[in-house]
């Protein structure tokens, strides 16, 4: 029968390979940042040129894998894979010779989870070959301060350090490369005391040790000479800007490598203190590893100061640190509360990081301008897999293998013993009991009756009926809960572990995609040979770089600048094709309507960055131009009419209200707002939507650019008939009461004057009222 050691190392084996893999020959080349690094490996294959940046290696091998393979984004993308499976390897190796197998398979699941690895080896951009450099490095010279061995094996062992430190240099230059872990292992073998003989040969150390000073004195000499050539030993060149603050590097750790960033506090000051059951060899690791990590976070930041926006390659560090935690928590008698309240509450800031900034996954990526499109919602995601991981740690945390089954007497005893002690303590028993009481009777009102109060507190209420109801769980299923969690006995560490490929799961699965279907033009380009076939017809790209056309297709692909050649190109005579970028399509649309008469035709807008335009509609496929939808021949039925000139140019017809209450919203709740524009005359430049809603001594503020900000005024065209809907949130801190809407066009600190319609005398059109309750 196969044991859970043994299931559990097949299924590492299984999982972080594929985990890795999946995928990167499905999603398209991140343009600009993935087509830059592949253009300049074909150009360094074709041309025999040099990139001039720290990622020579990395270029070098990306333009192998095109001449091996062929240009494919994943022959791009295959030696970060390779690179990040040596990592794993690597990891493995360094954990187990000092910590054993089952704390280095931990590492390894730590590693390959977290967002910061996976994406840097599944991009092209990404620094997965610096990580596996740099990984090289730190093994082979604490196996050089560490290992006792022969004169033929040291002179390996040191062969190996050095290849490790070029290949390190190559890929990330020293300052980022090799200088933190032989900086590490320096410091450790001066501070560690050889006690029993076992601390390997001093001759290793002063090697590591020397080689560490000489790398220290070439990069304070290139940054004393503060140059903005290209150098080695920094692996960057001088380009200015703001120096980061303290914290920059944690932050990016922090959201990089979540979930198991809110364990590393916990883990670091576990490892930083001698246990008596570690052994001297894992003890060494982990201040190794913590000097590592910390040698890091002072080379990320003098880099960072005056050379651009660096990786952050010690991310086995960070893995081996949480590792051995994982490692010795999971053999731990006593429950361990304060660890698993902080754990809870660091990854709750998570939760709450990645709901209000979707980018915080990908900031372990050094790149800039990586903003997730408002149309790709995670929040939901990443609050579901971080929410089981909290979970997984704070069981594996509370409940020991020692943990006792529960007895419902013992609660009924310790209720005892309280009413026992005195009237303070019944005091406290019956308060209690009545506020569960009260929690219970009022939800209860406020789910089956109209208590005329208002809606945010019903809203509590109807939580606050579930309240006895949880504590009462909480009370009796909790310990339930911790003792079945217990006996999983040396196996309580595995749901952590899945909690983990949970999260990678998502990353690769879902999340890495769903990007990749705007950042990338391969959907673009994918629907015109599906709609164009072999047909040959022609297809231009509107200013934008047709280079990401030769990954995607065969036709050739012209580049066009100007919007007159455009429109022209798409009048003349058969079926022709256009990429265009999608911040683009008003103008384009203004101009192609006056030409024609006619919206212009959108085949295909799944890209927030792109979208492909046909001369002519196909058949069985709907115009995707928004403005087209947007844009209507008649006048609707309208909620709230409204007779309002704006300067004789633009007149509001009415609006629509769509309130959650049906006729009022409450604190805190989102409603949306249909205005209805049609312009009378030639549309006002440079003017913008402001809704005011007013009412004491508060203001909602729902000034906006009309669509979600993609059909400014300026585009608009006399005879227009305009839907613009956008919602608001009322604030939490409203009171209940009825409260005026205000709206009108500003630019600066004008306005438009209010020629006819309701209106306040300072050109603002009084709409209607909005019931808050």
């Amino acid at each position: 029968m196969l044991n859970r050691s043994v299931a559990f190392e097949r299924l590492v084996v299984a999982l972080i390979p594929l985990l890795l893999v999946w995928g990167i020959w499905s999603f398209g080349i991140w343009n600009p940042w993935e087509l830059e690094t592949a253009e300049a490996a074909r150009t360094m294959r074709e041309a025999g040129t040099e990139t001039s940046d720290r990622s020579i290696l990395r270029v070098w091998l990306i333009g192998a894998g095109f001449e091996t393979i062929g240009i494919h984004a994943w022959a791009g993308r295959l030696p970060g894979v390779l690179a990040g499976l040596l990592t794993c390897l690597l990891a493995f190796s360094l954990v187990r010779r000092y910590a054993g197998r089952r704390a280095a398979l931990i590492a390894v699941v730590v590693l390959g989870t977290s967002p910061l690895f996976l994406l840097n080896v599944r991009l092209m951009m990404g620094d997965g070959i610096g990580f596996a450099a740099q990984t090289w490095v730190g093994l082979t010279a604490f196996g050089a301060c560490t290992e006792a061995l022969s004169n033929r094996g040291r002179l390996a062992s040191y062969a190996w350090l050095g290849g490790g430190i070029a290949v390190s240099t190559l890929a990330s230059g020293v300052l980022l490369g090799p200088l933190p872990p032989l900086l590490a292992v320096g410091v450790w073998s001066m501070l560690a005391r050889d006690t029993d003989g076992r601390r390997g040969d001093p001759l290793g150390r002063w090697i590591v040790l020397a080689t560490g000073t000489g790398l220290v004195a070439g990069v304070v000499r290139a940054v004393i000479r503060d140059a903005p050539d290209f150098s080695l030993w920094i692996g960057g060149g001088v380009i200015g800007g703001d120096p980061p603050t303290y914290g920059e590097a944690l932050e990016l750790i922090f959201h990089g490598f979540a979930p198991w960033s809110a364990a590393l506090p916990v883990a670091a000051l576990w490892v930083l203190a001698p246990r008596t059951k570690r052994n001297t060899s894992a003890q060494d690791l982990g201040w190794m590893l913590l000097l590592w990590a910390a040698f890091t976070h002072v080379t990320w930041t003098i880099f960072a100061s005056r050379y651009g926006i660096p990786p952050y390659l010690a991310v086995v560090p960070l893995a081996g640190i949480v590792a051995l935690w994982l490692f010795e928590i999971i053999d731990e008698p006593a429950p361990r509360w304060p660890a698993a309240v902080v754990i809870a509450l660091l990854i709750g800031l998570l939760v709450r990081d990645y709901a209000l900034s979707p980018e915080s996954a990908l900031r372990g990526l050094a790149v800039e301008g990586l903003d997730v499109p408002p149309v790709v919602r995670t929040a939901g995601a990443w609050t579901a897999v971080f929410g089981l991981a909290a979970l997984t740690f704070c069981f594996l945390l509370v409940s020991p293998a020692t943990t006792e089954k529960p007895d419902v007497r013992r609660v009924e005893a310790w209720v005892r013993r309280q009413w026992a002690r005195g009237p303070v303590e019944d005091a406290w028993l019956v308060v209690a009991a009545l506020l569960l009481l009260a929690c219970l009777v009022f939800g209860f009102l406020c789910l089956v009756t109209d208590l005329r109060l208002a809606s945010v507190v019903v809203r509590v209420g109807r939580v606050l009926f579930f309240l006895p109801i949880v504590v009462l769980a909480l009370v009796f299923g909790a310990p339930w809960l911790q003792y079945a969690y217990s006996r999983l006995g040396s196996a309580r560490g595995l749901p952590v572990l899945f909690s983990g490929l949970a999260v990678a799961a998502y990353m690769t699965v879902s999340f890495q995609p769903a990007l990749s279907q705007h950042f990338s033009p391969k959907a673009v380009y994918d629907a015109y040979e599906e709609l164009a076939g072999d047909s040959g017809e022609p297809l231009v790209s509107y200013r934008s770089s047709s280079t990401a056309a030769r990954y995607y297709t065969e036709t050739p692909t012209e580049e066009i600048d100007d919007r007159s050649t455009l429109i022209d190109y798409l009048r003349d005579e058969g079926q022709r094709w256009a990429v265009i970028p999608a911040g683009d399509l008003a103008g384009l649309n203004r101009k192609y309507r006056r030409r024609t008469g006619r919206h212009l035709y959108v085949a295909d807008a799944r890209s927030t960055r792109l979208l492909l335009v046909a001369a002519n509609p196909v058949d069985g496929r709907p115009n995707q131009n928004f403005i087209a939808d947007r844009v209507l021949d008649r006048v609707p039925e309208i909620q709230h009419s409204l007779d309002v000139s704006f300067a004789d140019r633009v007149e509001l017809l009415g609006y629509d209200l769509d309130l959650p209450g049906g006729d009022h919203v409450g604190a805190g709740q989102r409603f949306s707002l249909t205005w209805f524009w049609r312009v009378t005359g030639t549309p006002p430049k440079g003017y913008q939507v402001f809704v005011h809603i007013d009412g004491y001594g508060q203001r909602m503020n729902g000034d906006h650019v009309p669509i979600d900000g993609q059909y400014p005024i300026k585009y608009w065209e006399k005879g227009d008939l305009i839907v613009d809907e956008h919602a608001l949130t009322v604030p939490a801190n409203y009171p209940v009461g009825d409260y005026v809407i205000y709206v009108g066009l500003f630019k600066g600190n004008e306005r438009l004057d209010v020629k006819s319609g309701p209106n306040d005398g300072a050109n603002r059109v009084r709409a209607g009222m909005l019931q808050v309750r």
